[in-house]
């Protein structure tokens, strides 16, 4: 039998033998091993699988664990599982249904009023659009066993290319800003695989928009009018899948100094365009900013005046702006 088949079931006394603290090792929101993150990390084990979730890093089975845990490549996993698997014995994890628990956000979400705290946070964020798809609820934070609130929550339902709901986006505000806490943002267990689903921000056009933060999507639905959806991270951006209605999309990817934004919206750009979707990609012009960024902090005055005279979806005028950074910038440094 195949290594790969005898360590289902056996992931977890594995990992545990091998090194790996118990503590990243249950089915509970907590710090990420990997990328240190306080309350974004959980060890679901699906099937036996080994599998892991956090919001930052991204999913991925047990060998991806220990690459990512101890930098292990494949034959180096199996190298060292072959030498303490016949001591590791099947270990099932009880599983908890996810719909108890989104069941109860959406019946406790509601529409945002316009007196809503929500919209001074997108306003204190520098956004003007609040699509009737976003709701919000009042939401308790839990951190280390402590609860705290109330809070608005903004609730962003995650959907996959049908349509079908797979899980909710939550942000924590507290005094119309983020939440100040380890872990502002959550997505929650989902029903089935978050691989290629979004939050739908509007209606699917033609012609649309991609981002991977749902606020940077808003901030570029306020540049150019189009209706845009957000991939939540840019592991989910990289496997976006969209409906056949969409025939051009504008992808507007994150400058990460570590690439991981750039190539994921190479990646999609390279999977739509060979479906022959019409694709164009913008990157901000400094290394570490996303768009939001872009618009609200380093070029705010080129931004405020091209809105003056810009025509909601002149496509032309985008361009323009975004030639307008670029002449700005020197090796990614304010000319």
């Amino acid at each position: 039998m195949k290594i790969e088949h005898e360590v289902v079931g056996r992931w977890l006394d594995v990992l545990v033998t091998l090194g790996v603290d118990r503590r990243y090792l249950v089915n509970k929101h907590g710090k990420c091993p990997f990328c240190g993150g306080n309350d974004r990390y959980r060890f679901d084990n699906k099937n036996g699988n080994g599998t892991f979730f956090c919001n930052h890093c991204g999913a991925g089975d047990g060998f991806k664990f220990l690459k990512k845990m101890f930098n292990w490549d494949f034959k180096k996993s199996v190298t060292e599982i072959k030498q303490i698997i016949g001591d590791c014995k099947v270990v099932v994890m009880k599983k908890r249904d996810p719909r108890i628990a989104l069941k109860k956000i959406a019946n406790m979400a509601q529409p945002i009023k316009h007196d809503s705290d929500l919209i001074q946070y997108f306003s204190n964020r520098g956004i003007t659009s609040c699509p009737d798809s976003l709701k919000e609820a009042q939401l308790y934070y839990f951190e280390d066993g402590v609860k705290t609130g109330p809070f608005p929550t903004l609730v962003s339902l995650i959907t996959d290319s049908t349509g079908k709901g797979v899980s909710y986006h939550l942000t924590y505000t507290h005094r119309q800003h983020k939440l100040k806490c380890s872990a502002p943002k959550k997505i929650m267990t989902p029903v089935t695989t978050m691989k290629g689903s979004y939050v739908e921000l509007y209606p699917m056009e033609e012609h649309i928009c991609v981002a991977e933060g749902i606020e940077t999507a808003l901030a570029v639905r306020d540049l150019t009018g189009l209706p845009v959806i957000s991939a939540l991270n840019a592991q989910n951006l990289a496997g976006l899948l969209l409906p056949d209605l969409v025939k051009k999309v504008e992808i507007w990817g994150d400058n990460d100094a570590s690439y991981c934004g750039q190539r994921a919206s190479y990646a999609l750009a390279e999977q739509l365009t060979r479906k022959g979707v019409e694709v164009i990609v913008h990157i901000p012009p400094v290394p570490g900013k996303d768009w939001l960024d872009t618009l609200n902090e380093t070029q705010d005055d080129i931004y405020k005046d091209w809105q003056k005279t810009a025509e909601p979806k002149d496509v032309n005028a985008v361009k323009e702006l975004v030639k307008t950074f670029n002449s700005k910038m020197i090796f990614g440094e304010p000319a």
